[in-house]
């Protein structure tokens, strides 16, 4: 049976707009933890790539945007796990190459001191977790997947309650997005992804980072500084 309610319908295109959105975060942070089979296999198999696309296409000509980071991760799709591996701790473990993964490092202008921001930084991002029964392990609340799972996180609970057309409760979400993009991703990822990109612009990681900054413009909107604009 076809819904002729209009808000009913209205919900539904709502709840699976969010529902989109969070699988891209989902696939974006899970590309930014270490590396594993699922999602050498992701890659080698092309779902990656496919999952993103089918779940962005309602962005229509903007969707264009996204366009050199998903071709630039198809061409990294006969990686292996133990180059993924190699790769993921020269640019993120103990290295004299190393980009940090950390929201503190990049703040450290807000506040008097580095130590400062960090202590800063993590107190606010663990409450808000903590406002949705959420508790990341200790030292990675700022990591980059773990900010970026928390936006598929909320996305998932925004598309549940337009789903069941509570609408204020889904709107409150939205709103819990927008300002956690305005606190957090939206003031320093752009700096890690083109960091990430100049250590090595050939490798999965740079070809990553190139399609998270581009969707992160797309997402904070005008006020976002790409990492290609960042001076």
């Amino acid at each position: 049976m076809i819904d002729t309610d209009p808000r009913l319908r209205a919900f539904g295109l709502l709840a699976r707009v969010a529902e989109d959105r969070g699988q891209v975060y989902r696939w974006i942070a899970a590309g930014f933890y270490p590396p594993d089979s699922e999602l050498v296999l992701a890659l080698n198999s092309d779902r990656l790539v496919a999952e993103v696309r089918a779940h962005t296409a309602w962005l229509g000509a903007d969707q264009a945007r996204l366009a050199a980071g998903l071709k630039g991760i198809q061409q990294c799709a006969e990686v292996s796990l133990p180059a993924l591996e190699t790769e993921y701790g020269r640019l993120f473990g103990k290295s004299v190459e190393r980009t940090s993964p950390h929201e503190a490092t990049y703040r450290w202008r807000d506040a008097s001191s580095l130590l400062e921001a960090g202590d800063g930084i993590v107190r606010a991002l663990r409450q808000q977790y903590g406002q949705f029964g959420l508790t990341p392990r200790c030292a990675q609340e700022d990591h980059v997947a773990v900010e970026l799972e928390f936006m598929a996180y909320l996305c998932r609970r925004e598309a549940t309650h337009w789903e069941a057309s509570a609408a204020e409760a889904a709107r409150q979400l939205r709103r819990h997005e927008r300002a956690f993009l305005d606190d957090h991703l939206g003031r320093w990822l752009s700096e890690f992804c083109g960091r990430v990109h100049a250590r090595g612009p050939e490798s999965f990681y740079a070809q990553l980072s190139a399609l998270t900054d581009a969707w992160l413009s797309l997402e904070d909107g005008p006020g976002y500084l790409p990492a290609a604009r960042q001076t």
